[in-house]
């Protein structure tokens, strides 16, 4: 339920199901999904909101698969620089109009395509 549904809505399937479990409990019971040692090909890069208005991520996601690759703590260029040397092989890197992004891009992966959204 988790996994499908996420946190509130899983926490109201459960409910209806007369199972005891609250959303923090299902988000508890997921595992975070190994990591690749090379990035995809053609990688997305997203911004995630862990507390809307507060504290925001970075999410680097396959395109060609849609699956999240990753999610960074923070939305620096550095950390994001600091994962594309750790994880190379990104030849496109298709990004939001953030500029965080575009250093980042420009500074770790040689010679990768930049594409950017309107």
């Amino acid at each position: 339920m988790a996994t499908e549904l996420g946190g509130r809505a899983g926490e109201r399937l459960c409910h209806k199901l007369s199972t005891d479990a609250g959303r923090t409990r299902l988000l508890g019971l997921l595992e975070a999904p190994k990591v690749p040692e090379r990035a995809p090909r053609a990688l997305g890069v997203g911004e995630c909101a862990f507390r809307r208005g507060r504290t925001y991520g970075t999410v680097p996601v396959g395109v060609e698969t849609g699956r999240v690759v990753d999610v960074l703590p923070d939305r620096t260029s550095e950390t994001f620089a600091a994962w594309l040397r750790e994880h190379p092989g990104a030849e496109i890197i298709c990004r939001a109009r953030a500029t965080s992004c575009t250093r980042a891009i420009k500074e770790a992966p040689p010679g990768a395509i930049e594409a950017a959204d309107r």
